[in-house]
């Protein structure tokens, strides 16, 4: 999973608008999608419908968290991969 995390990180890092920390434990990173001029519900929205990568807005953990989105990282490193070309597609 050390593996998978840094995929993941190290491709949401190079995403434009998109700020992430590492995680300190778990599956799952909490990103900040402020960056895209999107909120976490209207980033969550486009990705499923548009690509049809699913993540859970950071609503569902508090209103602290309007500009985030979590996605979980227990999966292959090739499905990592693909939906971080994914969500790219929906930033252009």
């Amino acid at each position: 999973f050390t593996i998978r995390r840094k995929l993941i990180l190290d491709g949401l890092r190079s995403l434009k608008g998109i700020e992430c920390s590492l995680p300190g434990g778990s599956f799952f990173v909490f990103p900040s999608v402020k960056g895209t001029g999107m909120n976490g519900e209207e980033f969550t929205k486009r990705c499923l419908e548009e690509v049809g990568v699913a993540m859970i807005p950071g609503t569902a953990f508090g209103k602290f968290a309007v500009d985030n989105v979590r996605f979980n990282f227990a999966t292959s490193r090739e499905n990592i991969s693909k939906a971080i070309e994914k969500v790219n597609k929906v930033l252009k």
